[in-house]
């Protein structure tokens, strides 16, 4: 199964442009992501894998929602 190339959005693209985005924060902050914008919720990060020329970055468990702040600095509301 080939991968979709959609037209590029802003944010991160490659594993350099999430390194330079990490280097202006503590290296001692935990990590979570964020999804679902219209219901912010925290997922912790999981395993990573690389397949088809794509790292994936895996969740390894809910962790309840974003708080509005983080959502806020996110753009979501």
């Amino acid at each position: 199964m080939g991968r979709h190339r959609r037209g590029k959005t802003q944010g991160i693209h490659t594993v350099g442009d999430l390194i330079e985005a990490l280097e202006r924060y503590d290296s001692d902050l935990e990590v979570r992501f964020a999804v679902q914008p219209r219901m912010p919720m925290g997922h912790t990060v999981g395993p990573l894998a690389e397949y088809d020329e794509i790292l994936w970055i895996g969740e390894a468990g809910s962790d309840g929602y974003v708080p509005d702040g983080a959502a806020s600095r996110l753009g979501w509301r």
